[in-house]
């Protein structure tokens, strides 16, 4: 396991005040939701959050990376790197607390939150809408996951 990964976890923990409360309200909306409109809240949820957190000027991919990883950094959500891999940017966010606040209920649509933040950072940016974020593993033990922006 990456050795980064293990020292943030170590250093970092969801409140517990909130923990329970939070795994009780995933659980109810898988009760009384279905999975096409928990993923599309959670995205619409993300685009809200990224609005207050403008990653400022970013001319390089470099310059984006590290002005996002840091926003995740302040707000003590893991971080992210961005890889650009020819046709599209992989994006690697790390110890994300969704897994630990929602419970294993969530797995199958928490990750649209971070979908719709990194679509909105990515809009502020001048993206075009065709380009979209898009979940590419499911979210790990560790609260890591892998999204795709591209076509």
């Amino acid at each position: 396991m990456n050795q980064a990964i293990l020292q943030y976890l170590g250093e970092r923990h969801c409140s517990s005040q909130w923990r329970d409360v939070l795994s009780a309200l995933a659980d109810e909306l898988v009760e009384v939701t279905d999975l096409a409109t928990l993923r599309a809240t959670m995205r619409r949820v993300g685009v809200r959050f990224a609005q207050r957190f403008d990653p400022g000027a970013c001319a390089t991919l470099a310059e984006l990376e590290r002005a996002i990883a840091q926003i995740w950094l302040d707000v003590d959500w893991g971080w992210a790197s961005i890889e650009d891999t020819g046709g599209s940017l992989v994006i690697r966010h790390y110890c994300t607390p969704l897994k630990a606040a929602l419970g294993a209920s969530a797995d199958a649509w928490s990750g649209a939150f971070l979908e719709g933040a990194y679509q909105q950072w990515f809009r502020m940016l001048g993206s075009s809408e065709v380009l979209k974020v898009t979940q590419s593993t499911p979210m790990d033990a560790t609260g890591s996951v892998e999204l795709r922006f591209g076509r």
